[in-house]
């Protein structure tokens, strides 16, 4: 008997049923489905109690509690054409009177008058029926429909209508009736169906309430966080039976898997232990990329390679005893199939030595129109050899980074990586380390590819980072300067996340490190342009080049938004100097001026390097000639200034190069700038700055650029007006 209980208000059913949708597709769809029918309800005046989305691979649900049964009866009053557009001469109605009320459902005596910006216009009162819940969902939910996001919809069939698989059922119950709508000749009904296998056939439904019982009974569970629930709980039942402990029992394997399955059941598999000896991420890849199985390590696994057990659970979409062993027997004979070929390639290819592989790497296209790998193998040492004479890096770390720029992409031409390309970087680590090589290069070409995906992080070693950085920086450049950069939700390539890695590098990895990505992308297009001057497209460097930076900048800038930054404060750094000619001292800057924020020596500061950044000509010079001071203001502030600020400064200069200063130099140069704060009030209080005598006024804005030159060394004051309380400078 079902526990559903009929309230005030009734509940709404609304499921799409069916064939099978593609796993990765589904959890956007579903957020989106609840979405639209929350919105929908929300624009119609429709209250309700709560949405809740749900899906299987065979459907996608929503089931609002609560909704409100009917609309509200509302009046409003609408504006009409002017008074004297609605009568004419004698005071009769033109056909705009009569068009207007009728529109409306009255008559032209009904309307009213008011006067609007001194012009009269005629008006009506409105009353509007509030509608049926009913109606509303019956009007909304086919374009609902119509708009859930797939990557490929289609026509199925003779239909019109696109979706990412054929539609074969729809249900639509508002208590215990139907809302009826009606679908490329498919009408919705009551009627749902249950696990295609386990429990095939219609299941009739009186109201929503019985949904997920009702299905459940069919062997579905709706809920995917239930299923996932049941697949974590089974997964770490059977590795613990097993003696071990499961991996990527977390993230897009068990997202993957949950929408995988109805009714899930975990079923251990088992291969020969003669393939353990093979790298623990090959083993896995094949278990978790190509069969979405969970690997088995060991429990007492260490961080080295060589830890998995001879197991894997597969989830399977069938509980039944009786086909265990059939379901266990074709995994496994497909893993071991798998298993088999990677260990042939992996041993096969030792047989070649990684540089004897540079000439197949010359015939690898890297991308059309901008030549080979070897062509960018080529590019990396350039900039490897870049980083190592500006960098100044150790010579360990230097002789690591261009050793690894020659060999991380040699293993692009393995027979491994043309079977498994996810096994990029560590493959050709694995056969770095069997010919020799030093051990941070065998880290730093698995880890240069890093991060390689959402989930994972930059490399944790330096000459890794260094190399990421290089290579995301020459793919991004690259199809910039090829006319493929991201256009909305368009990004084939993954240039948005590539670029972004490169950003989490720069502000996470190499901290202290004075990468000039500016530099870096100007030599990149002078290799890329004798490539691409004759194309169709042309070569218009300095606009690539903007595209460029504006791309990574923004990357820059949400990062540090999302990590609590104040907007103002990263625009003003940032407009101090080029973000992307040195990010480290970018961070040391914006760190510096937080400190000062919070502090009220801090916002004095500000207000005077406002006032003195926004008065300040552009082109003003900074010889300053004392004997032109006529008033005592300016001749304080110059005198004070002169002695103890800016000699101060420029003796820490004095050898004419420019030192890369971390946060607490950067403070102590403001805070050497504040003793002037008194003495800047009193100038802009008692002098006028642009005076009528061109050489007074010249002075005087020499004097300030003295000032101002200082403060832009560290910020863009102005733009730190809005954190001054009460905006003021």
């Amino acid at each position: 008997m079902s526990s559903y209980k009929k309230s005030a208000m009734p509940d709404y059913l609304l499921e799409i049923g069916t064939e099978e949708l593609p796993a990765g597709q589904i959890n956007e769809a579903q957020a989106k489905f609840e979405q639209l029918i929350g919105d929908t309800l929300t624009q119609n005046s429709l209250s309700f109690d709560s949405v809740k989305a749900m899906s299987t691979p065979r459907r996608l649900v929503v089931v609002v509690r609560g909704v409100q049964g009917k609309q509200e009866t509302s009046s409003k009053r609408v504006k009409g054409p002017p008074v004297k557009a609605c009568f004419d001469a004698a005071g009769k109605p033109t056909p705009q009177a009569s068009g207007f009320a009728g529109k409306h459902q009255l008559t032209v005596e009904q309307l009213e008058r008011e006067e609007v910006g001194g012009v009269e216009h005629v008006f009506a009162n409105v009353t509007v029926i509030g509608k049926p819940a009913e109606e509303v969902l019956q009007n909304s939910a086919p374009g609902i429909i119509g708009q859930l996001p797939f990557e490929r919809p289609m026509r199925w069939g003779a239909k019109d209508m696109k979706f990412s698989r054929p539609i074969r059922w729809i249900v639509s119950l508002l208590d215990d009736k139907v809302v009826e709508f009606e679908i490329e000749g498919l009408k919705s009904g009551r009627i749902t169906q249950g696990h295609r296998i386990l429990s095939p056939g219609d299941i009739s439904l009186k109201n929503p309430g019985e949904y997920q019982e009702k299905l459940k009974g069919a062997k579905v569970l709706v809920d995917p966080a239930e299923r996932k629930k049941v697949i974590e709980e089974g997964v770490l039942r059977k590795a613990q039976e097993l003696g071990g402990n499961a991996r990527k029992l977390g993230g897009s394997l068990l997202d993957e898997v949950v929408n995988l399955t109805e009714w899930p059941a975990p079923i251990v598999g088992e291969f020969e232990t003669q393939y353990l000896e093979l790298p623990d991420t090959l083993i896995e890849t094949i278990m978790v990329h190509h069969q979405r199985y969970f690997p088995i390590e060991k429990k007492d696994s260490k961080n080295d390679d060589n830890n998995l057990l001879q197991y894997f659970i597969t989830i399977s979409n069938n509980d039944r005893k009786e086909a265990e062993a059939s379901i266990k027997q074709g995994n496994e004979r497909v893993i071991r199939a798998r298993l088999a070929d990677g260990k042939f390639f992996y041993f096969d290819d030792q047989k070649t030595k990684m540089s004897e592989r540079k000439e197949a790497l010359s015939q690898l296209t890297f991308q059309e129109g901008l030549g080979s790998y070897g062509e960018k193998v080529e590019r990396l040492v350039g900039l490897a050899g870049i980083l190592v004479d500006t960098l100044n890096l150790d010579d360990n770390v230097a002789m690591c980074l261009e050793r690894t720029a020659e060999l991380c992409k040699l293993d692009l031409v393995s027979n491994l990586v043309r079977e498994l390309p996810e096994l990029q970087g560590y493959v050709g680590s694995w056969y770095a380390k069997r010919e020799g090589e030093p051990p941070a290069i065998v880290t730093a070409i698995s880890s240069h590819y890093a991060p390689r995906h959402t989930e994972d992080s930059i490399p944790e070693d330096t000459v890794g980072q260094l190399t990421s950085a290089i290579d995301k920086l020459d793919n991004v450049v690259g199809l910039f300067a090829l006319g493929k950069k991201p256009t909305g939700s368009s990004d084939p390539y993954a240039l948005r996340r590539q670029a972004q890695g490169l950003v989490d590098i720069l502000i996470d990895g190499l901290v202290g490190k004075a990468l000039n990505i500016s530099a870096l992308v100007d030599h990149l297009l002078d290799k890329f342009e004798p490539k691409l001057i004759n194309s169709k497209r042309g070569f218009k460097k300095e606009e690539i080049k903007n595209d460029i930076n504006e791309f990574i900048i923004q990357r820059l800038k949400s990062r540090l938004l999302e990590r609590g930054k104040r907007r103002e404060i990263i625009d003003a750094v940032m407009g101090a100097k080029d973000p992307l000619s040195n990010v480290s001292d970018l961070l040391e800057r914006l760190a510096c001026i937080e400190a000062l924020a919070a502090t009220e020596e801090g916002l004095s500061l500000f207000r005077i390097g406002v006032r003195v950044g926004k008065i300040v000509s552009k082109g003003a010079g900074s010889k300053v000639d004392p004997a032109l001071f006529s008033e005592d203001a300016e001749k304080a502030l110059w005198t004070k200034f002169s002695k103890e600020v800016d000699a101060v400064l420029s003796e820490s200069n004095k050898d004419g190069v420019t030192k890369t200063k971390d946060r607490a130099e950067y403070e102590k140069m403001l805070r050497l700038i504040s003793k002037v704060v008194p003495e800047t009030d009193a100038f802009f209080e008692k002098v006028l700055v642009n005076d009528k005598d061109d050489k007074k006024r010249e002075n005087r804005q020499a004097l300030l650029n003295s000032i101002n030159k200082h403060f832009a060394e560290v910020a863009d004051f102005p733009k730190l007006q809005p954190i001054i309380p009460g905006g003021q400078a």
